[in-house]
């Protein structure tokens, strides 16, 4: 390995070799790209894209399991040719946005992670290397809180790092830097009734849910800036002349911290509650899933960058140094990666696709399909190949990223863990 300033970089060989091996497949990598993009599914539905995934690496002689970490449409992949080693993971996404489709690029996502397994794989197996590499199959990103699901069924347990890269429109960074956020479905009942003849004997489920989005508007006044509550209704009733006896709708509740999220989950409770009794109807407050925060691993984030800087084609100003990349970053966003980064080392790296609005919109949805962002995919992918074969093959490296981990779950309070 060579030293770089104060970077250990895998050789020359090395890197070609991994760049190569992605090289050559980015045909077949193209075709599980828009197979993907082509056939959008949504949160826990993903059926064809799991089953896809699963074959190709069963295919390729992968251990594959099916329906794993109390999801029906995860899969673990797992490579080895030898036993011992540490345990590295690379998370594949392919859940797409209802009627809007891949308008977040998870088929990037899926692609960049099969080719930085592609990339390992092939440096694994020509030198005979000690060590397990997985891909996850990660469904219900948007919204259904996958992997927090997964994490609490055990997966990434065991595992020494886990690294994905997700596309945005306009800038590429090391880093992803995210709020907690909880995932809230609210299900009103009432009780129907004719809406002229004898209202006074319903009790008015979409007012229910009227007032409670009304409140939770009123609230966005007294909350911090860094703080953020979404909110649709999703059902209110059927026909104007019929008192609503059901109202559902979902909300997002962000802030910075785990423990802000929950402060401010706590404020918004009683709005809910308040609302039901207002309406004589009865309120369940179901929070689905909370995302937790990304703890992003800097020694891994400045290899990252460094392999993209040296070896990859970028320049300082397309990659910028990590203190510029936290202040540029914009922080309004969650991803359910924040599970797995406090369970193991890990980065969420963001690679630029030239889309032309910001991820859910129709202008990204058309970048996330075109041969730029799959290119770059590939690129974001080869980076997380090469500071992965670092944690595989050097002792000095792979404890320096679990020391920084240690110590940001100690100031977590989350060491040791459970």
């Amino acid at each position: 390995m060579t030293q770089v300033g104060d970077a250990t970089l895998q050789p020359t060989d090395v890197i070609s070799q991994v760049a190569k091996a992605i090289d050559d497949a980015t045909e077949e990598l193209r075709f599980l790209n828009l197979e993907i993009f082509k056939n959008p599914e949504v949160a826990f539905k993903e059926f064809k894209a799991c089953k896809l995934l699963s074959d190709w690496f069963e295919n390729r002689g992968w251990k594959v399991s099916r329906g794993v970490y109390g999801i029906e449409t995860a899969f673990e992949a797992r490579f080895s040719v030898r036993e011992g080693g540490r345990t590295v993971c690379f998370n594949a996404e392919y859940d797409g946005l209802p009627d809007i489709g891949h308008a977040c690029g998870h088929n990037l996502i899926a692609t960049s992670s099969i080719a930085s397994a592609i990339g390992v794989e092939a440096v694994v197996k020509s030198r005979n290397l000690a060590g397990t590499i997985i891909v996850m199959g990660t469904p219900a990103e948007e919204s259904g809180g996958g992997k927090w699901i997964m994490a609490r069924h055990g997966a990434w347990r065991g595992v020494d790092m886990c690294v994905m890269t997700h596309g945005m429109a306009n800038f590429s960074t090391p880093l992803c830097i995210t709020k907690a956020s909880w995932k809230l479905k609210a299900r009103f009942q009432g009780k129907t009734a004719h809406a002229a003849a004898a209202p006074w004997t319903g009790r008015n489920a979409c007012d229910a849910i009227v007032q409670a989005y009304s409140g939770i508007a009123l609230l966005r006044q007294h909350i911090q800036k860094s703080e953020s509550i979404q909110g649709c209704i999703l059902e209110a009733g059927k026909a104007s002349n019929l008192i609503p006896d059901y109202a559902e709708g979902s909300f997002s509740v962000r802030a910075p911290t785990i423990k802000q999220a929950n402060a401010l989950k706590a404020r918004v409770e009683p709005i809910f509650r308040g609302a039901a009794d207002a309406t004589g109807c009865i309120v369940d407050l179901d929070w689905i899933a909370l995302y937790e925060d990304v703890v992003s691993n800097e020694t891994l984030a400045e290899q990252y960058r460094q392999y993209m800087l040296r070896h990859l084609g970028m320049t300082p100003k397309q990659m910028l140094p990590l203190a510029e990349a936290k202040i540029a970053h914009d922080q309004s966003g969650s991803s359910d990666f924040g599970s797995c980064s406090y369970i193991c080392p890990g980065i969420q790296a963001m690679f630029e696709i030239k889309a032309s609005d910001l991820p859910h919109s129709i202008g990204f949805l058309e970048a996330s399909q075109g041969d730029f962002a799959h290119a770059e995919a590939l690129r974001a992918g080869k980076a997380n190949a090469l500071i992965t074969l670092d944690v595989l093959t050097d002792d000095n490296f792979a404890t320096g990223v679990k020391d920084e981990f240690v110590q940001a779950m100690k100031e977590a309070g989350r060491w040791p863990q459970s």
